[in-house]
């Protein structure tokens, strides 16, 4: 939801001053809950981008791209051993995640997941999964921890993280085996989260983050 918003306001579509919708009306506009909106919308007044003004509401402050795109994500993409170690931190922070989604994910997060993991079965068929969709359904994931921290967090590194997917679709796996091997990973890991199955969730992201940085190391390092 708060990388929602902030592509809006990166993109132009959400102006400095533009007052956002109620809680209500963001939530039916983006299909998520109230709470998710409310800790996004607190996510980005604890980043400056967004401030509440007098008698209810939120607005834009005036920011600059600059201070959207932080300066680390310049700094990962000149060096693949960055992109590693990223993916490294990835299978720590994220392996947590999926046990926390288990916990706390509503019904209406599990239908995302789902819509998400669909695409991906979808585009499987069609011959190539888009990073695109496999960014949306680990984002997903960490929205359903409920926990405002870890998704401050995750909303500061969004970018780079989305990069790292992108990196691992495009250059890593791109054999229709590896492809498949992905896609029944986040088979296992939806299917932890659904039975609400800590273990079995974080079980599953284990294997799927291992797998990735595995076949990192062997694409770019083991030569």
């Amino acid at each position: 939801m708060a990388v929602q918003l902030k592509k809006l306001i990166s993109n132009g579509s959400l102006k400095v001053g533009d007052r956002l919708p109620s809680e209500r009306d963001l939530s039916e506009q983006m299909g998520v809950s109230r709470t998710s909106v409310r800790e996004a919308l607190q996510q980005l007044e604890m980043q400056g981008i967004l401030e509440t003004v007098h008698g209810g509401g939120s607005v834009i402050r005036n920011i600059t791209e600059q201070e959207i795109r932080k300066p680390i994500e310049r700094f990962i993409e000149q060096d693949k051993k960055r992109v590693l170690e990223l993916a490294e931190l990835r299978a720590f922070m994220e392996a947590w995640a999926a046990r926390e989604a288990a916990r706390n994910r509503t019904d209406q997060e599990l239908e995302t997941m789902r819509g998400y993991l669909e695409e991906m079965e979808h585009d499987f068929e069609k011959g190539a999964i888009r990073y695109e969709v496999d960014f949306k359904y680990h984002t997903e994931i960490a929205a359903a921890t409920h926990n405002t921290i870890y998704l401050h967090l995750i909303d500061n590194i969004y970018s780079l993280i989305n990069y790292s997917v992108k990196v691992h679709r495009e250059e890593v796996f791109v054999s229709r085996e590896d492809q498949e091997t992905i896609l029944n990973h986040h088979r296992k890991i939806y299917q932890g989260i659904c039975d609400r199955d800590p273990d079995r969730a974080e079980s599953a992201m284990k294997e799927h983050l291992a797998f990735v940085v595995r076949e990192f190391k062997r694409k770019f390092f083991d030569r």
